[in-house]
Order: C-alpha cells, then sequence, then structure tokens
C-alpha cells in the first residue's frame, strides 16, 4: 500500500476542535482546556485506495492545533483572562 502524503489544506480548524477531512480522524478540546480533550483515530485510507500514515496525521494535527490557539487567545480565554 502507497502512503498518502498529509497535507495542512486537509484539516478542518474550529474553536471546537480539528479534523482531518480524509479520515475523519479529529482532536476534540475539553471545555476549558484546549490542550486536552479525546483524540478520535479512525480510518487511514484514502478514497484513490492509498493511505495516511497515521503517525503523520497526528503530528500534523498536533501541530495545527497548537498554531491554532496560539494564535487565537481570545477564543479559549474568559474575562478573567484565564482559559475558557
Amino acid at each position: 500500500m502507497d502512503s498518502t502524503l498529509v497535507r495542512r489544506d486537509q484539516f478542518n480548524i474550529s474553536p471546537h476542535g480539528i479534523t482531518h477531512k480524509p479520515t475523519d480522524a479529529a482532536f476534540i478540546p475539553r471545555p476549558g482546556d484546549p490542550h486536552s480533550g479525546v483524540e478520535r483515530l479512525l480510518g487511514n485510507k484514502h478514497p484513490n485506495g492509498s493511505g495516511f500514515p497515521i503517525d503523520d496525521v497526528q503530528r500534523m494535527m498536533r501541530e495545527l492545533w497548537a498554531e491554532y490557539v496560539a494564535a487565537n487567545p481570545q477564543l479559549f480565554k474568559t474575562v478573567e483572562g484565564r482559559l475558557a
């Protein structure tokens, strides 16, 4: 089986989490802490039959989520300045 390159544009990111569109792997943060939550790892198959290396999906998902949280601190803060 061939490996398919994991790319940044394959992810949907919102304050509610991050999802790898081709595999539906996701990270859903726990309310009040964007750095902990539930990781969902599902199929690694691309529609063309090649596979996504799950380690690469996880690594990219963590990197993109960390970038998103750092770039959008207002989405994760309460009025008092603590994490929401």
